[in-house]
């Protein structure tokens, strides 16, 4: 299982449309709204790089959707 943290900039004005769609796509684990550089972080779980990639371009395809960037997930540290 691949994981992944998609870090998203929205449009102003488009949140709660953006949510809406997100909760719609399948491999996302949680879905926070954060204050900083980004406005949406999307925890995913996929299995291949390739289903990683369709899923980035679901969310780029959101109407309102600014710019994504994605971070995998290396090493998990347990606390």
């Amino acid at each position: 299982m691949i994981k992944a943290y998609i870090l998203t900039v929205t449009y102003a004005g488009k949140m709660e449309k953006i949510l809406k769609e997100m909760r719609k796509l399948e491999n996302i684990e949680s879905i926070a709204v954060v204050a900083g550089d980004y406005d949406i972080i999307v925890k995913a779980n996929v299995k291949t790089l390739e289903d990683l990639m369709k899923l980035t371009d679901k969310i780029q395809s959101i109407d309102g959707i600014k710019r994504t960037t994605t971070q995998v997930v290396e090493k998990e540290i347990a606390l």
